[in-house]
């Protein structure tokens, strides 16, 4: 913003003929409340009161009379329910009037300003009373006084040598006589009309006034003299009453009719005027604005009903009008402008319309300044100037429409602005409003907006005469003068024209092109002064840019400089390219010819000036693009220009590239087809500058969508040709590839080392930078994107973002023709083993150089340095490597995550492939075994089950054996194989079991038998087999780039599992679900219209509701468990032995004997410090045998009664030993009795290091007596 000191020099001359100026004002002491009294405001257009002085008289009482005028503190009271309207002072002057000069109809509107007539007379006695005063009364009041709606009254003058005599019962005095003969119900009143007389006071003393020419003393003078002024008031405001309410009532009369009859308008336009007229003379001001703003919408409503009415104004009309001699503060035109109404109503002749705007605004003009200047408040009266000067542009611009350029009227017209310029009620307040302080708005605002608005009307004005004098414009027009738009007529054909002005002051600012250059900078200069002050300062900038050009048509570039340092911003912001390109152009050619040595100031300007190429810089459309006037050549010329300059900055510069072009970013990212590894984004470009652009190098850079340390792709297009055409495609390619969502960072074009052009596509430290035309250098975009990523991230981890947050993302999915890879679980898997494998297929290509690095991102888990990276030298096109990543963890979790970075080489072009997945280690299968110790063998049983119970399995091989030829393992199960497999549900496990026998008869916990289960999840056969017709259905149709999309949401699909293994149907579940998902994935990640409607076709054909399968697919897994051979400290044999009977007896003895062998042979006999790896028995270190005591317990519970040892102790000395015991059974109870059950302990003595392991077994403890009751004897049951 620009802001002039320079000292504003105006000579205050005075104004020519036609206007007369203010005299000057006097004020009131700066301690009393804010007033301002300018009597000439105050005192101004008095009303009249007429006299008839037929004896001369009135010179004499003239000084006496006339001292009690203006009249003060009159009171009106209007209606009975509203308050008195008060009237503070009431200027008054006396006008002469002769009875017979002119006829009635001339009199009736000129003499309408008379409120009160008076006739002063005087008569020595009755004779001369009778023949000479009378007559004169009876004819005044017949001319002067019937039918004028006005009060009069009756003034004798008593001379010195005249006695004053009272009234006697013969002979009346002529004070008394007047009162008889000129009452209201007098014998010589000559007042016939009733309304004339119905005011008349009964007192009709009241209407004859008697003076003295001298009085006995001032106190008795000053007494008549004061009744006579209290009397004058109510006479007064009787006329006014009565013409308002007559008014009112001709108003009220015509409002009804004024819809239908256009004739009604006028006059009630006429009556609207004529009570304005009493108002204002009554000096109610509110009530006068209100009338006058009432008058002028009643003139337009008259001019479109009934324009015959007036008289459309021509240049005579407007020149009789300038040449009067009128005064502004005098409106005394107004009678002329009611004469005009009566004579059309009366006569038909049309109105002046000229002349009536012109009256209507010399008269609001009248009343907004005395309104002004009795306002009580400084706010107030700036709103009334403020409006004044409103009306005053209003009416100059409707004159300076409707008239012709001439020299006598835009002299005229600019006398006039210049008068209202100098307004001293206006300079009073600005000089008010200057001394006092407020903390509040300016209550002067409105003062000085207007007058800069009027000041620039002036300097409009002025320009008008100077342009038909043949003198430049000195505006930013001069801007235009290379840019020719018919290039066959020459700029200005325009001759001088010699002219004689009146008014000195522009006489002397036209005299020359270098004075009306001075004069148009000193009146820009206030304008500014005047805006600045209210707070205008766009319009400050506007003028501002006027000063520039000044300035540098003057060569004076550093003033034009310092001007145009941030004006032309507002026409570029605001979207006038072609005014700011101008501007701009100026004010680089000033900082060129300055010489500052700023070249990064000179580059930043540049661009500003190549922004403003921009078709959409402009909102304002043809003449208002800089690119009109500027062709290619001069785009090309700026544009090498700034290449030039870059070089000369020591520091990076980024610019935005809307500079050049705008973008329109495709979200799709494609494969290319014959280019393994490749991947490609079109992007729309809109050419700004419309000429020929050769790109080097044109980078995108792509931001994974994820919550911590995104990844970053870039995808780059080479040695890029742009034509001038507005709209073209172009392609970016990246060898680089991760299935993820991304968003667009950042696009980047760097034709020099040190200056970038970049889109910022989504990011908060870069909000400077922006594309509205306006350059703006951000040295922190370099901290954008890291130089170096960090180790960690050197992989592509991240965390994605939840999927309800990919919405308008662009997803880059792999090509199944391409190298893909993958994390799993590996399909042969040992027991207490944690490895992963990746899977890596080469696709249609094969690669070389493959360099594999690995990384493990959960907490706890770590890769050695032989499996976290590997490197192969060659995968042949089609082949598939797999290699197993073992690591290390102990904690619970089963799903974890892995990353893998791969890159690679086809031909001479190196690839990159980043993997990031989660992988569940946890196995589909449980394993559970028991072991049973027999004297000669050991019996295992296997049970198998899944580890999910909604996820069932089919068991197609198990095989348990011993590859030493230590064991012989036998079974006695059904074999288990791929043509019979075995299908385990969640709630019905499958067993097997083995018989284990020792070649040797010894056995050592460090030997181990080998467990091998195949199995294969049925919920893998399910979607391995969607994948397999997937195949099938995208082969035939080739659409094999888009396999990825498909086979990602196969995890989605629900399948009935238990009907397909009873029956080989596939039942999917939700299928209306996986197509709306997969529908919704080709609409945001595929761009051809061919290849969505023939991918949903083969989604059609693959997903149904029921699929037979002819032959199930195994998705086997192998699962190898090392078991550890069971051993066991000592296996005790139990036997009961006794002769062998049919039946027993109950309560008959039976003699039994108990016989317990022992033996060491499942047995270690020396420390084995091995692991055990799956076994029911106990296992750990184990020691040689010694002597070791037991005990036997006997559990005979309700069946048997036991007569002898229930419990025994014994001892254990040798690996094989027998121990005998004798017992009696006693039966208790009848039918088939099992014998006791045997239980054995160690006893806690004997124990060295440890309990021993040990077993028992029955030999014959299923063994049953039966037991008969004696048939002699009778039983009975409680």
């Amino acid at each position: 913003m620009f802001f002039s000191t320079l000292p504003v020099s105006r000579d205050v001359n005075t104004l020519p003929d036609q206007i007369e100026v203010l005299s000057s004002p006097s004020t009131k002491p700066r301690d009393q409340p804010f007033h301002m009294q300018l009597e000439e405001l105050g005192l101004q257009n008095p009303i009249s009161v007429g006299y008839y002085d037929p004896f001369s008289i009135y010179a004499s009482v003239k000084n006496d009379l006339e001292a009690k005028f203006p009249l003060t503190n009159l009171h009106w009271k209007y209606h009975p329910l509203k308050p008195v309207k008060s009237i503070p002072v009431l200027p008054v002057k006396m006008v002469e009037e002769v009875p017979h000069r002119a006829s009635k109809a001339n009199q009736e509107d000129v003499h309408e300003n008379i409120y009160l007539r008076l006739i002063f007379v005087k008569a020595d006695n009755l004779e001369i009373y009778r023949a000479q005063v009378r007559p004169l009364i009876q004819a005044w009041l017949t001319d002067l006084v019937e039918a004028k709606k006005v009060s009069w009254a009756i003034v004798l003058f008593t001379p010195t040598s005249q006695k004053d005599k009272s009234s006697s019962l013969i002979k009346k005095s002529i004070h008394d006589k007047l009162v008889v003969d000129f009452g209201k119900n007098g014998k010589h009143q000559t007042i016939t009309t009733q309304s004339d007389l119905e005011e008349v006071p009964l007192e009709d003393d009241e209407l004859v006034f008697r003076i003295k020419e001298s009085y006995s003393s001032d106190i008795e003078k000053l007494e008549t003299y004061n009744n006579m002024a209290t009397e004058f008031k109510n006479l007064i405001l009787r006329t006014f009453d009565r013409r308002y309410n007559s008014y009112n009532e001709e108003l009220d009369n015509l409002s009804e009719t004024k819809n239908k009859n256009s004739e009604a308008l006028i006059r009630q336009l006429y009556f609207k005027l004529k009570l304005m007229d009493i108002v204002s003379d009554m000096r109610f001001l509110d009530e006068s604005l209100k009338l006058y703003e009432s008058i002028n919408e009643d003139l337009k409503l008259a001019l479109q009903a009934a324009g015959h009415a007036f008289k459309k104004s021509d240049h005579a009309t407007f020149e009789s009008m300038r040449m009067q001699r009128f005064n502004t503060e005098k409106a005394t035109l107004s009678r002329d402008l009611l004469a005009q109404f009566n004579a059309y109503i009366s006569q038909g002749v049309p109105v002046n319309l000229q002349l009536t705007k012109f009256n209507l605004f010399l008269g609001a003009s009248l009343l907004l300044q005395s309104l002004a200047n009795s306002a009580p408040e400084l706010s107030l009266s700036s709103k009334y100037i403020s409006h004044l000067f409103q009306r005053v542009i209003n009416f100059i611009n409707e004159i300076l429409e409707s008239q012709q350029d001439s020299f006598e009227t835009l002299e005229w017209l600019f006398s006039l602005t210049d008068h209202y310029l100098k307004l001293q009620l206006t300079k009073k307040l600005v000089e008010r409003g200057s001394s006092e302080e407020s903390n509040a708005i300016n209550p002067l605002t409105g003062i000085l907006e207007y007058m800069g608005e009027l000041r620039l009307l002036q300097r409009f004005i002025a320009g008008r005469i100077a342009s038909l004098k043949g003198l430049d414009p000195p505006d930013v027009g001069y801007l235009f003068e290379e840019v020719s738009l018919d290039d066959g007529n020459s700029a200005s054909n325009s001759k001088s024209r010699e002219v004689k002005l009146h008014n000195e002051p522009l006489r002397k600012a036209l005299e020359s092109q270098q004075s009306y250059d001075s004069f148009y900078e000193e009146l820009t200069v206030a304008v500014i002064q005047d805006f600045a002050n209210c707070g205008r300062g766009k319009t400050v900038d506007l003028l501002s840019v006027e000063l520039a050009v000044l300035h540098y048509k003057k060569q004076d570039f550093k003033q034009a400089y310092e001007i145009l340092l941030n004006s032309y911003e507002y026409f570029i912001e605001n979207g006038w390219s072609f005014m700011g390109g101008l501007l701009l152009e100026i004010y680089i050619n000033c900082l060129e010819k300055l010489d500052s040595g700023d070249h990064l100031h000179i580059l930043d300007t540049n661009m500003k000036l190549l922004s403003t190429f921009k078709e959409e810089a402009s909102k304002v459309s043809d003449i208002n693009k800089y690119n009109i006037v500027k062709g290619a050549d001069r785009r090309m010329k700026l544009l090498n220009h700034v290449y030039e300059i870059a070089p000369k900055v020591t520091e990076l510069v980024t610019y935005p590239l809307e500079t050049l072009f705008n973008t329109s970013l495709s979200p799709f990212i494609e494969s290319v087809k014959n280019q393994s590894g490749v991947y490609k984004m079109d992007l729309e470009i809109t050419n700004n500058l419309a000429i020929d652009l050769d790109l080097e190098v044109l980078a995108l850079e792509l931001e994974e969508l994820s919550t911590f340390t995104p990844y970053r792709i870039t995808f780059t297009g080479k040695d890029i040709k742009l034509s001038s055409s507005p709209k073209q495609v172009v392609s970016l390619y990246t060898s680089d590839f991760k299935q993820t969502h991304f968003k667009p960072s950042k696009l980047t074009y760097k034709p020099r080392s040190n200056l970038e052009f970049i889109q910022l596509f989504q990011d908060p430290t870069t909000d400077q930078i922006d594309g509205n035309g306006t350059v703006v250098h951000n040295k922190s975009l370099t901290n954008v994107v890291p130089e170096e990523a960090n180790t960690a991230n050197s992989l592509g981890i991240s965390i994605p973002v939840p999927a309800d947050q990919t919405d308008n993302t662009i997803y880059m999915y792999g090509d199944s023709r391409f190298l893909c890879a993958s994390f799993r679980v590996p399909e042969k898997i040992e027991l207490n083993a944690s490895e992963i494998e990746i899977v890596i297929n080469s696709g249609n290509e094969p690669v070389k150089d493959v360099r594999v690095q690995v990384q493990a991102l959960d907490s706890g888990v770590a890769l050695t340095e032989e499996s976290n990276s590997f490197l192969l030298s060659l995968i042949g096109a089609h082949e598939t490597h797999i290699q197993r990543v073992p690591y290390k963890y102990f904690g619970d979790s089963k799903v974890l995550s892995f990353a893998a970075s791969i890159t690679y080489s086809i031909g001479k072009e190196q690839r990159k492939h980043f993997l990031q997945d989660a992988v569940d280690t946890s196995l589909r299968i449980s394993i559970s075994v028991q072991d049973v110790f027999r004297a000669d063998s050991i019996y295992s049983k296997f049970q198998i089950g899944c580890a999910h119970t909604k996820m069932p399995i089919r068991v197609t091989d198990v095989d348990f054996r011993c590859n030493e030829n230590k064991y012989v393992v036998a079974t006695s199960s059904c074999d288990v194989k791929d043509s019979n497999p075995h299908v385990v549900f969640g709630e019905q496990p499958a067993f097997m079991f083995y018989r284990i026998t020792p070649h040797s008869g010894k056995v050592a916990s460090s030997d181990t038998l080998d467990l091998t289960i195949k199995y294969s999840s049925l919920q893998k056969e399910c979607e391995a087999l969607i994948i397999g017709l997937h195949e099938d259905y995208f082969q035939s149709f080739e659409l094999q780039q888009y396999s990825s999309l498909f086979i990602e949401l196969v995890g989605l699909l629900q399948f009935e599992l238990n009907e397909y293994a009873l029956s080989n149907v596939i039942q999917i579940k939700n299928v209306d679900f996986f197509k709306s998902r997969f529908r919704d994935s080709i609409d945001r990640n595929v761009r051809s219209e061919k290849d969505k409607a023939e991918l949903i076709c083969c989604v059609d054909g693959i997903v149904k509701e029921c699929i037979q399968v002819e032959e199930p697919k195994f998705v086997n897994q192998e699962l190898y468990i090392p078991v550890a051979v069971p051993v066991l400290d000592i296996l005790h044999a139990v036997e009961f032995s006794y002769t062998k009977q049919t039946q027993f007896l109950v309560g008959e003895p039976i003699e039994m004997k108990l016989t317990i062998s022992s033996t060491f042979k499942w047995s270690e006999m020396k420390d084995c410090d091995e692991e055990v790896l799956a076994s029911s028995s106990p296992a750990g270190k184990r020691v040689e045998a010694k002597s070791q005591k037991y005990q036997f317990v006997i559990h005979h519970e309700d069946n048997w009664l036991l007569s002898g040892l229930k419990k025994h102790a014994f001892t254990v000395q040798k690996p094989n030993s027998n121990a005998e015991f004798a017992l009696t059974l006693i039966p208790l109870n009848v039918g088939k009795l099992p014998l006791p059950r045997v239980t054995i302990k160690p006893l806690e003595e004997g124990i060295i290091h440890r309990v021993p392991s040990t077993d028992t077994v029955h030999e014959n403890g299923l063994e049953t007596v039966l037991v008969v009751p004696e048939l002699q004897s009778i039983t009975f049951s409680f």
